[in-house]
């Protein structure tokens, strides 16, 4: 009896677990409230940030946020037995849109830059909102050809698809510019204003990518230097789009972009083509594209770098750093960024957002390497050695202020990186002098402490001074803790 009764509590109470509330939650929730949920979750991780329980709630959103069935009753239908891959038309359909998608989130729409976040909204607007019938018989068209292995049917299914889509989000967006409300429902239902700008962008890749390919298909696979004869020769591929189709120059730059070692260097095309230097010449014609496409890789640069430090990697913010300081000063080279002109302007304020986000990270520099390597009297408790995590940690912030001064002309960081490696430099050299006085005779309740000290400041020297003059310490130290050993026996 008492066995009987608990085994349907235990059931119970496996049912009504935190993550079966939370699923039970979002399904009743309101289908514009799940978009937006789900967009705003999608925005958080394209912008680095960490959200909580984020993949476990965008799961139960794609899923209907609805349990699955612990027993569900066979029809015998094929189409049942096919495993639910949700994924596989987007992947198929969305494929060309490879070479324009980003993983951040920039503050102002760049044409022929999307989101990778937006695809997932697209799609499930399509099937659920636009064209659901259609979609269903798709998935499942796609999912029984790729079983079978033949991709060139799930691909000539996607094709035969495409135009009645095209046309639909093409009345839908016609629609949403009629009014202020229609374009915020239309907004509601694919989650984000930026989707809906993405939106536009996908509709002209997917219904004119032949064209947009053919314009750079003679242009080489990797261009070192777009300059003189390259530089004619790109435009001279793409002058004819640009005067036929200007909508889709964006997209042929974007993919020319993407063969330039030195992709700062597309701003050549725009001045090329204006034949002035003068943002209001440029401004005024198709390749502005070109301009707003390298401000948006400087844009996402700074991204990266702010990604980067959250995680603890060094390495990248690094590349970060060094690709905002190239992509600037290239364009700073190439046209004039004086003046109070929107891209100025911009500019500018990218870079005071770096500047403010490095300084927060290299002005408590000297503050750390003074609690590690601070002499301690010997009236102080003892204390643990320095561990090599906390050596690591330091070392890494100290590389990135050498990163820091090295293109710090860009990133208006001239004072700050001076002073800060004054500081540390002033301070290094004198007190290793002084741990190397005080091991020859530390007590050896302390000498552990001491030592790892005086290792620490040498590989803090070596980023410093340079792994030369660490060598020189470095021999230094280790005559000075042999001494200390001799002293103790």
């Amino acid at each position: 009896m008492t066995e009987a009764a608990t085994a349907p509590r235990q059931d119970q109470a496996a049912a009504s677990s935190p993550v079966e509330r939370l699923r039970a939650y979002l399904a009743a929730l309101p289908d514009a409230a799940k978009q937006l949920l789900s967009a705003e979750i999608t925005r958080a991780k394209a912008r680095g940030e960490e959200v909580p329980g984020g993949e476990l709630i965008l799961a139960a959103l794609r899923q209907g946020a609805a349990p699955a069935p612990a027993a569900r009753p066979s029809t015998g239908s094929g189409a049942e037995a096919l495993p639910q891959r949700e994924d596989v038309v987007p992947r198929l359909m969305f494929r060309p849109l490879e070479p324009f998608l980003i993983e951040e989130r920039l503050e102002t729409k760049v044409r022929g830059r999307i989101m990778r976040a937006s695809l997932p909204a697209i799609w499930t607007f399509i099937r659920r909102d636009l064209r659901p019938r259609e979609s269903a018989d798709l998935e499942t068209g796609c999912q029984q050809a790729l079983e079978a292995g033949d991709e060139a049917r799930a691909v000539a299914l996607i094709s035969a698809f495409l135009p009645g889509f095209t046309t639909a989000a093409e009345a839908a967006i016609e629609q949403s510019n009629a009014s202020e409300q229609e374009r915020k429902r239309l907004v509601v239902r694919l989650g984000d204003e930026r989707v809906r700008d993405d939106l536009i962008d996908v509709l002209a890749i997917l219904n004119d990518i032949p064209a947009i390919t053919a314009a750079i298909a003679k242009a080489p696979a990797s261009i070192k230097n777009l300059a003189d004869e390259g530089l004619a020769n790109a435009r001279a591929m793409l002058d004819p789009l640009a005067a036929s189709r200007p909508g889709l120059l964006p997209y042929a730059l974007a993919l020319m972009q993407g063969r330039l070692v030195h992709r700062a260097q597309l701003a050549r095309l725009a001045v090329s083509a204006a034949d002035s230097d003068e943002p209001s010449k440029i401004a005024a014609i198709p390749y502005r594209a070109a301009v707003e496409l390298v401000i948006g890789d400087i844009e996402r640069a700074t991204q990266r770098v702010s990604r980067a430090l959250k995680e603890g990697r060094g390495d990248r913010a690094a590349s970060g750093i060094k690709e905002f300081h190239d992509s600037v000063r290239a364009l700073r080279t190439d046209m004039s960024l004086t003046g109070d002109g929107p891209w100025p302007r911009r500019i500018g304020k990218l870079r005071a957002d770096l500047a403010t986000l490095l300084t927060a990270q290299i002005e408590g520099i000297p503050g750390e390497v003074r609690r590690l390597i601070r002499p301690r009297q010997r009236s102080e408790q003892p204390m643990a050695p320095i561990t090599e995590e906390v050596v690591g940690e330091v070392e890494d912030r100290l590389e990135l202020l050498n990163h820091c001064r090295t293109y710090a002309s860009e990133i208006a960081l001239n004072e700050i990186t001076q002073r800060v490696f004054a500081e540390i430099q002033g301070y290094l050299d004198p007190t290793l002098t002084q741990l190397m006085e005080n091991i020859r005779s530390a007590p050896d309740t302390d000498r552990a402490l001491k030592i790892s000290q005086i290792e620490a400041a040498v590989r803090f020297s070596a980023r410093i001074f340079g792994a030369s003059y660490a060598q020189l310490l470095q021999k230094a130290a280790d005559v000075a803790i042999n001494s200390g050993k001799a002293a103790g026996r």
